[in-house]
């Protein structure tokens, strides 16, 4: 054999083998199970984010709105004061001038004069201030009625003012029901000032219902021809079957301080969330675990 043919056979043997490796490579590579990905660990520590800070409008305003309860407080608690310091203050007598009432609601004063009966309005529907089951019980019922509501010609002076003579039941709104009460000639009564009362949120006709729903000192005057002064007669102005005086509720609702508390509790809750949410650091699970371990070791 020559060397030809040698040499042909020697490659020929090579390019079979080179062929099965490329088959045996190429099975391989098709029947391998690619490995799992890893998934990219999450930072150890969750960077702060800026889109919470429009969410720090809650707990300022909250701040601020109790901040503006607490000068509510100091308003309401000199307003009372400043009306009981009214209420102890000596009687003094009824100014010529009216503009000079609109400084001394629940001043008292003492005037002279004569009850006209023929021109009584009411104010109403209204509880008996003086009555034992005012506050509730079977007869509570019993106290609702009318304050009457009469004018009163002074004798100082040439001018009728408008004077609640006190609490009656409904059932003796009509002046037959009560005429032992209806003083007659020249009395002398202590009262005090009284300004319009707020509008009602309710509407009401006194025409039609027989009654004010509030001390609207305007329309009453105006309509049985009075000046615009109106008091309310103390307790002693009270005679025997006549209306019960001293119906004067001095007592303002101070809850201001409750409301302190819940708006600055509101403002440190939502303070303490959002903080807690966009600023402090958040560790991750696995560096915690990890942490925990080495301490363990240590």
């Amino acid at each position: 054999m020559s060397l030809n043919t040698k040499t042909l056979k020697v490659f020929s043997k090579l390019n079979e083998n080179w062929q099965k490796i490329k088959l045996c490579i190429r099975f391989k590579s098709q029947t391998e199970i690619p490995k799992r990905q890893v998934p990219r660990e999450k930072p150890a520590v969750r960077k702060q984010s800026s889109s919470g800070y429009p969410l720090l409008m809650v707990p300022l305003a909250a701040f601020g709105l109790g901040t503006w309860q607490i000068q509510r407080r100091e308003w309401k608690l000199n307003l009372i004061k400043e009306l009981e310091e009214k209420m102890q203050a000596p009687t003094i007598s009824l100014p010529q001038n009216i503009e000079d009432l609109k400084d001394l609601e629940y001043r008292k004063v003492k005037v002279r004069g004569t009850f006209d009966h023929s021109r009584e309005v009411f104010i109403g529907p209204r509880s008996n201030l003086h009555a034992p089951d005012t506050m509730g019980g079977k007869n509570k019922s019993s106290t609702i009625g009318v304050h009457v509501v009469t004018p009163f010609k002074l004798s100082d002076r040439d001018e009728t003012i408008l004077v609640n003579r006190g609490h009656v039941p409904f059932a003796n709104r009509p002046q037959e029901m009560r005429s032992e009460g209806q003083i007659e000639g020249e009395v002398e009564i202590t009262g005090v000032i009284r300004l319009n009362d707020k509008k009602s949120f309710m509407d009401s006709d006194p025409l039609k219902d027989g009654f004010w729903l509030t001390r609207n000192i305007d329309e009453m005057a105006d309509i049985v021809g009075t000046s615009k002064i109106f008091i309310d007669a103390d307790f002693s102005s009270t005679v025997p079957g006549g209306p019960t005086g001293g119906q004067t509720k001095v007592t303002l609702r101070n809850e201001h301080l409750t409301y302190i508390i819940t708006w600055y509790s509101l403002a440190a809750l939502t303070l303490f969330m959002w903080v807690k949410v966009y600023r402090r650091p958040t560790v991750h699970k696995r560096l915690l675990e990890a942490l925990k371990q080495e301490h363990g070791k240590l």
